[in-house]
């Protein structure tokens, strides 16, 4: 592991103003352990950074992406003005990577003149920071809350695997009490943190965002993905890690009804395989499907390309049944192409969605209101057309230029108005010299 930053692209200009002159909307530093375009591996979190941070520019805000992941970049990507600082490979063990991700972020900060730090709270990669430091921590989903979803404790994992998920959640919730200001990225997940913490720094929700034009463009152009099913049957979609989190469980349960009532329909699965340790394999997940049913099983495993929403177009539902989610990116891009959505109530969901307006809302861990919802949608092409056509007419407020003013709004409400900061920790350091 490289032990200095090093930039693995050239590094494109990061703000439009004039030479010389400080950024108007403030000089941000972003770090992030996966981002669309560089890292080989991309979920929601790297998809919406990717579209946010160049809408940042594009309003003002120089953008400095420091990129935490191990492999290497992928070429030619356009950042859109972001200018890339580093790229630091951490070391394979969980620890020592929380250490060297945190000390990376602690390196690139001394070495500019940041006036917001923005970080995700998972890995706590501003734990390092020192203590006055602009460090806007974007709660997303610490490993606490993840945990808890799933059901799990840190004796779940066993005498070292529980130490080090121990570790890991009291460097992320240091990190939360340590920033001057939280952005959650939904209701939801501040009500969580709320209940969570006794005393929190202030915080502003701001939504995330999703490249609606990509998604539509790609939707159009891609092929499908390998394995898709090409007989033509109706296609219920799942999108998500294979995690009972994530509702796989449920979603198997719901689908031995919407089997027997709808035999020739098939359940496709786009995402990745859970920890084998906790989660659910495969012939689990089969043997909660009557054995006529088994067959009409897909797997495609994580799809990070464009094909996945081509897969959402050509699908009759897709369902992201979480039990908990902080946003819900997935079902935010299905629904800008204009997919039927079946999704869970009482998280992050609740935000962008409206049952019966432009999707379907359940109960989460409730299979049986998963299939009779699923089964609503194969029974009635017209519901289906007009849940997708009013989801994709509003998706232009998920798009990144607003979402992007309102986290530069977010920032100066929480942190003053850029350079702010900066004077602040400038007094601070000339007292102590005075002293």
């Amino acid at each position: 592991m490289p032990s200095d930053l090093h930039a693995s692209t050239p590094a494109t200009p990061a703000t439009p103003t004039a030479p010389g002159s400080p950024p108007a909307r403030g000089r941000w530093l972003v770090a992030t352990t996966e981002y669309a375009g560089l890292t080989p591996y991309t979920g929601g979190i790297g998809r919406h950074y990717a579209s946010l941070l160049p809408a940042l520019v594009r309003q003002g805000a120089a953008v400095d992406l420091l990129v935490l992941a191990g492999g290497d970049l992928l070429s030619d990507a356009d950042l859109g003005g972001v200018r890339l600082v580093g790229h630091v490979r951490p070391p394979r063990a969980r620890v020592p990577a929380l250490l060297a991700r945190a000390a990376a972020v602690r390196r690139a900060y001394r070495a500019g003149a940041h006036d917001r730090v923005f970080l995700p709270e998972w890995a706590a990669l501003g734990v390092a920071l020192p203590a006055g430091a602009p460090l806007l921590t974007n709660l997303a989903t610490s490993t606490r809350l993840a945990n808890e979803v799933a059901g799990f404790t840190p004796r779940s994992f066993g005498v070292r695997g529980g130490a080090v998920v121990a570790v890991q959640s009291r460097l992320e919730d240091r990190q939360v009490r340590r920033s001057a200001g939280l952005v959650p990225i939904s209701g939801a997940m501040q009500r969580w943190t709320e209940r969570a913490f006794p005393v929190l720094p202030p915080a502003r929700v701001v939504r995330n965002c999703i490249d609606v034009d990509h998604v539509r463009r790609a939707a159009g152009s891609a092929g499908l993905p390998a394995g898709w099913p090409d007989d033509g049957a109706p296609v219920v979609l799942f999108l998500g890690r294979l995690e009972r989190r994530k509702g796989v469980t449920d979603a198997f349960a719901a689908f031995a009804e919407v089997a027997r009532r709808h035999p020739t329909a098939r359940l496709v699965l786009a995402g990745a395989s859970g920890d084998r340790r906790f989660e659910p394999d495969r012939p689990a997940l089969l043997r909660l499907l009557p054995p006529e049913a088994r067959d009409r099983v897909t797997w495609l495993g994580h799809v990070d390309d464009d094909t996945l929403y081509r897969a959402v177009r050509e699908a009759a539902v897709t369902t992201c049944p979480s039990r908990w989610e902080g946003f819900g990116n997935a079902a935010l891009e299905a629904k800008a192409l204009g997919g039927a959505v079946v999704v869970t109530t009482g998280s992050g969901y609740d935000d962008f969605c409206t049952d019966g307006d432009d999707s379907l809302m359940v109960p989460p861990a409730d299979p049986a209101a998963l299939a009779e919802a699923v089964l609503r949608l194969l029974d009635d092409p017209v519901l289906a057309a007009t849940l997708g056509a009013r989801a994709a007419a509003g998706a232009g407020r998920w798009t990144a230029d607003p979402v992007a003013a309102d986290l530069l709004d977010a920032a100066d409400a929480l942190l003053g108005p850029p350079g702010a900061g900066a004077a602040r920790a400038a007094g601070r350091t000339a007292g102590r010299t005075a002293e």
